[in-house]
């Protein structure tokens, strides 16, 4: 009798595990506070199997090569605590953010040892997300640009292209999709592009040659007439979409204007602004290399920095809200240890990722590039706007890191590798 109930209780474990990885992106985007409430509910799931093991369960027994991941995912609640103990200023808002990144530790070290069929669902997961979040997008009135009223138009045209991202690059993931999975996912990264391109959101857009090459390094024959022939097609499909696209024809219009008139001197537009903030996070930096001024010192010194004429009054106003580049940010907040945390978040996750993109199982090697994929595209997201700056942001980032490093690096998945190990050694002999 205690071990069916034990047994129910792993399969309960397991359910609700797969039905938060199935609904977690939609609810990011179709309820507030969603994504929060699905990283809280499967910590709760975490804690549950810490305090009562399942029976069948491995216990979680520490790898050194966790150490380098927790620390990455530490660091920079580290790198707070050390600026505001310099400058003798603290404050608990800056953890909040902060505290996602560790908090998702948990949640891989849960999932690593479930059945790897928890994750099945999660290639539905992309694309009914990234569907379902064009079909909320409506016209909010700013030039005819289309987004949702829980997110500002940048980080829902981030989330978005991301998300068509994962759906595309998903396909035959867990094994051979029908013809309906396969739709979906299709469906999914159409859905995704659109709702991107019509959000306008257009500093996300530079990720995309990104992603082109990184579908050449894995997908296709390195030859010269395979790269000359995607970059003629990626070419002919943007001048395509310059032509159709009435948000994509006037959201690249106004950058190129932008440019001309900074290059005239008119330094307030989007793109001046945003020079100029750049700018002036260089300087601070510069003058605070070690520890920064402090995690909301940015803020601060726009008005010294306006008073010096090196901004203008609407860029020093903009300032205070942010500094539109997550590395500049952290740096001029946190100084060195800020850019070395920062760093640390992506750059960690890319190399777990790329390793196990070396692996022996096809399914742990796509799971590898979907990593890949994701950091990788919110690195770049990061160098126009602050895409790390919302709790929900850095949850969605953190919860999915910890997903699908989880399932690259599954307990299920290192057994069947030991064993297809042994079974090629005991052929050799």
């Amino acid at each position: 009798m205690k071990k069916a109930s034990q047994t129910r209780y792993l399969f309960l474990i397991e359910k609700m595990a797969n039905l938060l990885l199935l609904v977690y992106p939609t609810f990011m985007l179709a309820v507030k506070g969603g994504m929060n409430g699905v990283f809280l509910l499967m910590l709760l799931l975490a804690l549950a199997v810490w305090v009562v093991r399942p029976a069948g369960m491995d216990k979680t027994v520490w790898e050194n090569k966790w150490t380098i991941y927790a620390a990455s995912m530490l660091a920079m609640s580290a790198a707070i605590f050390i600026s505001q103990s310099y400058h003798h200023n603290y404050s608990a808002h800056p953890y909040d953010g902060a505290s996602r990144y560790w908090l998702a530790i948990p949640v891989f070290l849960l999932l690593r040892r479930l059945d790897p069929k928890v994750f099945t669902m999660l290639q539905v997961a992309f694309p009914v997300a990234a569907i379902s979040g064009f079909l909320l997008a409506k016209n909010l009135g700013e030039l005819n640009r289309s987004g949702i009223e829980t997110l500002d138009l940048i980080h829902f045209g981030d989330f978005e292209l991301i998300l068509a991202m994962l759906s595309i690059f998903c396909i035959n993931w867990i094994g051979r999709d029908g013809f309906v999975l396969k739709a979906i996912k299709i469906t999914g990264f159409i859905a995704g592009v659109a709702a991107s391109f019509f959000s306008g959101s257009r500093g996300g857009w530079l990720a995309i040659p990104l992603f082109i090459a990184i579908f050449i390094n894995f997908f296709t024959v390195k030859s010269l007439k395979s790269i000359i022939t995607i970059v003629i097609l990626g070419t002919l499909s943007t001048l395509l979409l310059y032509t159709i696209s009435s948000t994509f024809h006037q959201r690249v219009n106004e950058l190129t204007k932008e440019v001309t008139e900074l290059n005239h001197g008119n330094q307030d537009t989007s793109t001046g602004i945003r020079w100029q903030l750049y700018k002036a996070a260089v300087e601070i930096f510069s003058l605070n290399p070690i520890f920064g001024v402090g995690p909301d010192g940015f803020a601060q010194e726009m008005t010294p920095m306006m008073e010096k004429g090196k901004i203008t009054p609407m860029a020093a106003q903009l300032g205070r809200g942010e500094v539109h580049n997550d590395v500049l940010n952290k740096s001029v907040g946190m100084g060195l240890f800020g850019l070395a945390a920062i760093m640390a978040i992506y750059l960690v996750p890319i190399w777990l990722f790329w390793k196990a993109t070396r692996s022996v199982s096809a399914q742990v090697k796509r799971a590898g590039l979907l990593g890949i994929i994701f950091v990788s595209g919110f690195f770049v997201f990061g160098l126009t706007v602050e895409i790390l700056n919302l709790t929900m942001a850095i949850a969605f980032y953190s919860f999915t890191v910890s997903v699908l490093l989880a399932f690259c690096y599954n307990t299920h998945h290192e057994i069947g590798s030991s064993r297809a190990n042994s079974n090629k050694d005991t052929d050799h002999v």
